[in-house]
């Protein structure tokens, strides 16, 4: 009859991958049997990798680990961690975001970048007296039915720069138009 003990469970050498044990002894009661490993050995292994796997899993998610921290440690997909949890008859918690949204404060929508025609002053929004009269132009032909490209061209030719181009172009004036109006629809 012979014996398997696991010496250690540990990751590859690089510290990724998931968690195998590192050596298996195979022996029986009197000591060691000197005989190269047969197949039947490995699938023992596996079973048993398996069964603690399992139970480090449920241990894990007990303390209050999530599925993605329990997955991350032992290097397993959040799926087999699911399927661990349900073979292993624990209860799963509600989805973590519903838990995490009643608790969460509202944040504030912090402004990198100013829209066009606006500045930031402070962390605040207040209108930019340069821009605003082209801003105004733009929204204007936009309303009598001017193409983006025929808009772009008439403030190349009249001069006016854009922030930070060159000249001004398509996709630029048909970005301006589109966030002044969903804007103007919240």
């Amino acid at each position: 009859m012979s014996k398997l003990e696991i010496k250690k469970l540990h990751r590859d050498k690089n510290g990724k991958g998931p968690m195998v044990y590192h050596r298996a002894f195979i022996g029986c009661a009197h000591g060691p049997i000197n005989h190269q490993a047969q197949p039947h050995d490995i699938i023992d292994i596996s079973l048993l990798v398996k069964q603690v796997v399992s139970q480090k899993t449920a241990e894990l998610y007990e303390k209050g680990y999530s599925t993605s921290a329990i997955a991350r440690q032992l290097g397993i997909g959040k799926t087999t961690v699911n399927s661990h949890l349900t073979a292993s008859n624990v209860e799963l918690r509600s989805h973590s975001n519903n838990q995490l949204r009643n608790n969460k404060k509202h944040k504030t929508r912090s402004i990198k970048t100013a829209p066009y025609g606006f500045c930031l002053v402070d962390g605040l929004l207040h209108k930019d007296p340069k821009e605003q009269s082209t801003l105004k132009l733009i929204l204007k032909w936009a309303e009598q039915g001017k193409s983006h490209c025929e808009i772009a061209r008439k403030l190349n030719e009249q001069k006016l720069k854009p922030r930070h181009a060159l000249k001004w172009s398509q996709p630029t004036v048909g970005y301006i138009i589109k966030r002044h109006n969903d804007k103007q629809e919240n």
